[in-house]
């Protein structure tokens, strides 16, 4: 049984008397708690998850989508506010598919946790291609391109997203616990999906790692265009200087015949001309240019 919408009071109602819930139950069916949260009765589980989906955007903006999951024998119950990419995946799926109905409960509810997982797992996806062009940039290193506010910007979405997983593990570990187990009424969800937990968590770590790299890589790129700058004032102190020098002779006050000499002027600047040529092509020969 699936509802799509937490406002319609009626409609809850009417499913909660149909399947006996209780007044707990009921109260966070209508309600987002906002973290990943299980609950066990002496018939029932009730498990809250939370989903993250991209919107398409550029940058993508994600929206948080949280569903509850009531498992009785042979029923599970979905409520959530409005459509959720997760669920839509698995009843994409189930096109041509014949076995479901030999699923008990658990075995439902399980399903549907590892598509929330895989959602994650996406996600991760989603972000490496971010960071993969953010290197891009990097590497070019165009100024007018902000690659820092985009590793800020990635940084943020990391952190949401990795903040929004992690409550997940003490939802799942406890789906696993002796004193949680319901076989003769849910069945016995399955043990792996703490695994797949732990595999998402570990790939979401590993984009804070890329992230670094791509910081590294821009700090790099920085530090030599910097570089380059002062190479090119460098130089060009060095062309100058010479001549700076040389006039800074030819101006002071003494009385010197060649001083009278006004053709003197051109071979002064004839000088300069060929000591700043012979600079240059002392640089290039060395390849400092």
């Amino acid at each position: 049984m699936d509802v799509d919408r937490r406002d319609d009071g009626d409609l809850l109602a009417a499913v909660a008397d149909r399947l006996d819930l209780s007044q707990v139950d009921r109260e966070r069916l209508s309600t987002e708690v906002g973290r990943a949260q299980l609950t066990r009765t002496q018939d029932r589980l009730h498990l809250t998850l939370e989903g993250l989906e991209a919107d398409g955007g550029k940058p993508p903006r994600l929206e948080r989508r949280e569903i509850d999951l009531v498992a009785k024998r042979n029923v599970v119950l979905t409520v959530h506010a409005g459509p959720v990419a997760a669920l839509q995946r698995f009843i994409d799926t189930l096109e041509g598919e014949t076995r479901l109905g030999a699923l008990d409960a658990a075995d439902l509810l399980s399903s549907l946790v590892d598509e929330v997982i895989v959602g994650y797992f996406l996600l991760a996806e989603m972000v490496e291609r971010e960071i993969d062009d953010l290197d891009q940039r990097a590497l070019y290193g165009r100024p007018q391109d902000d690659v820092l506010g985009g590793i800020v910007a990635v940084r943020r979405r990391v952190g949401l997203i990795r903040r929004t997983l992690a409550p997940h593990r003490d939802a799942l570990a406890t789906l696993g616990r002796p004193e949680m187990r319901v076989e003769e009424t849910v069945g016995q969800p399955w043990p792996g999906l703490t695994d797949r937990l732990e595999g998402a968590m570990a790939a979401i770590d590993g984009l804070r790692d890329s992230l670094l790299g791509t910081y590294e890589i821009h700090i790099g790129r920085v530090s030599q265009r910097a570089n380059d700058v002062m190479k090119t004032l460098t130089l060009l102190s060095a062309v100058l200087l010479p001549a700076v020098v040389l006039a800074g002779i030819m101006g002071m006050n003494f009385a010197m015949p060649f001083f009278e000499d006004t053709t003197n002027f051109w071979i002064v600047i004839a000088t300069m001309a060929v000591m700043a040529t012979v600079i240059l092509g002392v640089s290039r020969w060395r390849g400092w240019i």
